[in-house]
């Protein structure tokens, strides 16, 4: 493989996805069956609304987040030339699952468990974008003076987009074996309110991992292990220039793709 030009797009890139959502969320529904007007609908209304605040929090510029109802896909792009890319990923979204367990449990709750993966992402084009005409139209009217500047900010802010989404998380296989992963939850060795990371991840098990456990998943097409981890060293994986660590390059050769 060769060093890829720095700036230039590429058709296929390779990414770090974690999913994050809550426990037994679908069950405190089932109870009301299903009814929003049940007192007890709100119990469950707001424990959603502390989950979603918490997990936004983390999301920043390149640290995307697509939040879903009780669950969260955070996605980055890794660097094919630094492994301390992929490591601010792994600690971002570990210290939001770490956080918003530390919530679930002083409320009585079952917690999050979070799957993080790795894996290619390919560029498709044509991916729906939202509409610019309400912003042309917002630009417009504050050029001809219809619109003062605290006017057109507060519209824009109040705008609904036509379209929402990722396009990182559109064509992405990390996005897709941790949503699998995830979905095949404790039978397949993903029980509790733990976090498991793709092994792919690693060149070796490094020692500011703590590592209590390994899973051994495969699903039609795709297979994968994955290391249940209970805490991460930031100082100690910084000391050592995040050895053990593979950056996107170390990736794709893991998993034998073209990039």
């Amino acid at each position: 493989m060769s060093q890829r030009a720095k700036g230039k797009r590429y058709p296929i890139e390779i990414s770090a996805v974690a999913w994050l959502d809550l426990l037994g969320y679908g069950a405190m529904l089932r109870e009301v069956s299903f009814d929003p007007s049940n007192e007890r609908a709100q119990a469950a209304v707001t424990r959603l609304r502390v989950f979603q605040q918490t997990v936004a929090k983390a999301a920043m510029r390149h640290l995307q987040a697509l939040v879903v109802n009780d669950g969260v896909a955070y996605v980055r792009r890794l660097s094919p030339r630094a492994a301390s890319v992929g490591f601010d990923f792994l600690i971002r979204v570990y210290s939001a699952y770490k956080e918003i367990n530390t919530l679930e449990r002083r409320s009585g709750y079952p917690g999050a468990r979070m799957i993080v993966a790795v894996g290619p992402r390919l560029r498709i084009e044509g991916v729906s974008k939202p509409r610019l005409g309400h912003l042309s139209s917002i630009l417009s009217r504050f050029s001809n003076g219809i619109l003062s500047p605290d006017q057109a900010i507060r519209e824009a802010f109040r705008s609904t987009p036509v379209t929402g989404g990722i396009e990182e998380l559109q064509a992405n296989f990390a996005f897709t074996k941790a949503y699998l992963a995830d979905s095949d939850g404790s039978k397949a060795g993903f029980a509790g309110p733990n976090c498991f990371v793709d092994a792919t991840f690693f060149s070796s098990r490094p020692n500011w991992l703590q590592i209590s456990d390994t899973i051994e998943w495969a699903t039609p097409g795709m297979r994968s292990s994955f290391f249940k981890v209970s805490d991460i060293d930031r100082e100690e994986a910084g000391r050592v220039h995040y050895v053990g660590l593979r950056d996107a390059l170390e990736v794709a050769n893991a998993l034998g793709i073209s990039y």
